[in-house]
């Protein structure tokens, strides 16, 4: 019979005179894959900061391993047989080895003797062999990829037999192969009776896979679901609190407009005649599993890359070799990735808007139109409707920064407007947001093209969908024909 893990009973919390956890409850038992899901500010992340330590609970009490942690208490955090973490904090020693970040901090010891670098390499070598972790162990920890640091995060709680695994979010930028990996990883430590906590903002793989699925609104359990109940769109609409809009199924018809981009022959170190074009009002999907053709055509676009061929904007021959052009030519790009990073936190939003038109607003150079300061101050109140229009952005969240920046873009009239990974961490009720936001540049005539590893972003409202394969575009798919191939 599976035991409890972890109990959380009644946890209140409240911040500013309002309640971010009321009365929450969540059990976990062993050999568990609970998901935790819910929107920005639901209260998840004050659960995630609880277990850690950064926080403490008003009131309620947690059970671990059978033992009560009231207010006061610490929970055994990053240790043998305890809670391990993995997630924004970095808990990695960079100028350490692999090897060594798995086992040198444990004190393991043989034979009474401190474990040798050999011992622990070989150690490490016969664990990863067992998981089908391709990591060299004798690799810097410096050197790794931000997905190896999770991997390698995820071993060293295996290591430390940890009883229970929380995870915050990390399968949004992965490809297919990536994800596979951490499922199978995951799965095989459900198997050894380690449980696992992935704490989420929307539906993901591990989502699919769980024993239970617990939604977070308001601070409240708003509903479980048990593994054969699963239905993403049901757990949407729990989640958002209303039904999903339809309006960008309805918007999404075939456009019939001008030829606004176009990229002609385009040859360098990882382009090989790339050619394809976007028309005025169409949305065009670039499925790229593993990001990397999006990536470069990002970079491309930057300047950041040397081609030769052609880019047409409009019938008009574009040279990228300079940021600053971009804006001048009306091109639009904006990464997912990189959000709340674009948004200057010294500026109040009305600023952060504005300064997309400021030359084309003011009056004598100084002062800005009156009608245009009524105008963005109705756009920052809808953007932020608890935050003053005039409040500085030190801790935007990233719903609001993305509409921040979309809505600058919406000021700067763009001709083209390409989006990479634009839904990337985004919850439910932002991911709605977001595509409001694009139909209305489709309807302005605006071309996007929106480039992403996950089809379910790209299906429900972009016209053609270009399937990348081995960095080439393999095919090309019309909306009609979506269900045939995806």
């Amino acid at each position: 019979m599976k035991k409890d893990v972890l109990l959380l009973k009644d946890i209140t919390k409240e911040k500013a005179h309002n309640k971010v956890l009321d009365h929450f409850f969540m059990e976990i038992l062993s050999g568990e894959i609970i998901n935790l899901i819910g929107l920005e500010g639901s209260g998840k992340a004050e659960i995630y900061s609880i277990l850690f330590g950064d926080e403490s609970a008003d009131k309620g009490k947690i059970w671990f391993s059978g033992r009560c942690y009231e207010k006061g208490k610490v929970l055994p955090v990053e240790k043998l047989k305890g809670i391990f973490f993995i997630g924004n904090q970095e808990l990695i020693i960079p100028h350490l080895s692999v090897a060594e970040n798995l086992y040198i901090i444990e004190k393991i010891k043989y034979l009474q003797f401190s474990v040798s670098k050999k011992k622990m390499i070989q150690q490490a070598k016969r664990l990863f062999d067992k998981f089908g972790i391709e990591i060299s162990p004798e690799k810097k920890a410096m050197q790794l990829s931000r997905y190896e640091c999770y991997v390698l995060r995820l071993m060293r709680a295996y290591v430390k037999r940890a009883r229970l695994i929380v995870v915050d979010d990390i399968l949004e930028d992965c490809s297919f192969d990536k994800i596979d990996q951490i499922i199978g990883i995951l799965e095989r430590f459900k198997e050894e009776g380690v449980s696992i906590l992935w704490i989420n903002s929307y539906p993901d793989s591990i989502t699919e896979i769980s024993d239970r699925i617990t939604i977070i609104r308001q601070g409240r359990n708003s509903m479980t679901f048990f593994k054969d109940e699963y239905d993403k769109q049901r757990l949407l609409d729990c989640l958002a609190g209303q039904k999903k809009s339809e309006e960008s199924e309805a918007e999404s018809c075939t456009a019939a407009g001008r030829v606004i981009f176009q990229a002609e022959h385009i040859q360098n170190e990882y382009f090989d005649d790339l050619s394809f074009a976007c028309r005025k009002g169409e949305i065009l999907g670039i499925y790229d599993f593993q990001n990397k053709f999006s990536r470069e055509l990002r970079r491309l676009l930057l300047g950041r890359r040397g081609y030769t061929g052609n880019l047409m904007i409009d019938g008009t021959v574009y040279r990228a070799d300079s940021e600053y052009k971009l804006v001048k030519n009306r091109i639009g790009v904006v990464d997912g990735n990189q959000y709340q990073s674009l948004i200057f936190p010294d500026l109040s939003v009305r600023e952060n808007i504005e300064m997309a038109i400021y030359k084309k607003t003011t009056m004598f150079g100084c002062f800005i139109n009156g009608r245009v300061k009524k105008y963005l101050d109705k756009i920052g109140m809808e953007i932020c409707e608890n935050t003053r229009i005039n409040q500085e952005m030190d801790e935007v969240s990233r719903r609001d920064a993305m509409q921040i920046i979309y809505r600058r873009w919406q000021l700067a009239n763009p001709k083209i407007l390409f989006c990479f990974q634009p839904f990337l961490r985004l919850d439910a009720v932002s991911r709605q947001q977001l595509e409001t936001l694009l139909i209305e540049f489709k309807r302005k005539g605006t071309c996007i093209v929106l480039g992403s590893a996950d089809i379910s972003h790209l299906m429900p409202f972009c016209d053609r969908i270009l399937v990348i394969e081995r960095s080439r575009i393999a095919r090309e798919v019309d909306r009609r024909k979506f269900s045939e191939y995806f």
